[in-house]
């Protein structure tokens, strides 16, 4: 079920979540490639937010980081399994943030 959390609730989560996808990513860094900690889609005047989801490699062009996507699934087979980050979508509209309730309750 989809609920809507204030934005100190919101922020506590997204705050929890990027912990998790930091630390990870400080732990494979060494293959080059990452988890992207977190993705924004804007749609119908509506912003999705993404956590954990997508794999992307960083180059660097002109002293300028270029995030280069390699999607969804884990790209070198023998990383290390990522974090259990629930794969819920975050809506944000000009009411506030909806969240799954499954996934605050996988987050507390």
């Amino acid at each position: 079920m989809l609920v809507k959390v204030p934005e100190r609730v919101f922020d506590e989560l997204l705050r929890k979540l990027k912990i998790q996808v930091y630390e990870y990513n400080s732990r494979i860094k060494e293959y080059g490639v990452y988890l992207k900690p977190y993705h924004i889609v804007y749609k119908n005047g509506k912003q999705y937010i993404y956590i954990g989801k997508y794999w992307y490699k960083l180059d660097k062009k002109d002293g300028k980081l270029k995030w280069i996507y390699l999607g969804k699934k884990k790209p070198v087979q023998y990383l290390p399994d990522p974090p259990a980050i629930p794969d819920y979508t975050i809506i944000k509209d000009i009411e506030g943030y909806i969240i799954d309730e499954k996934a605050l309750n996988e987050i507390k």
